[in-house]
């Protein structure tokens, strides 16, 4: 994973605020996240895994809304 793509998936995700809240997601520590987008740590291998759980997740209750909508 890319930052790019780590930024498009917290916006998609939480918006503006998405460092902090993807942080709190992932119970971690927020400067953890602000580390890899200033690329001062490399971003781990299984952050993949977990951003793609949270977009299922968050897919899932989109679904659900839209339903509920209908």
């Amino acid at each position: 994973m890319d930052i790019e793509l780590l930024e498009a998936i917290g916006n998609t995700l939480y918006g503006d605020q998405w460092q902090t809240n993807l942080a709190r997601s992932l119970d971690i520590d927020s400067r953890r996240v602000r580390q890899w987008i200033n690329k001062e740590r490399p971003i781990p291998d299984w952050l993949a895994k977990e951003c793609k759980i949270l977009l299922e997740k968050n897919k899932l209750e989109c679904e659900e809304l839209i339903k509920k909508l209908s």
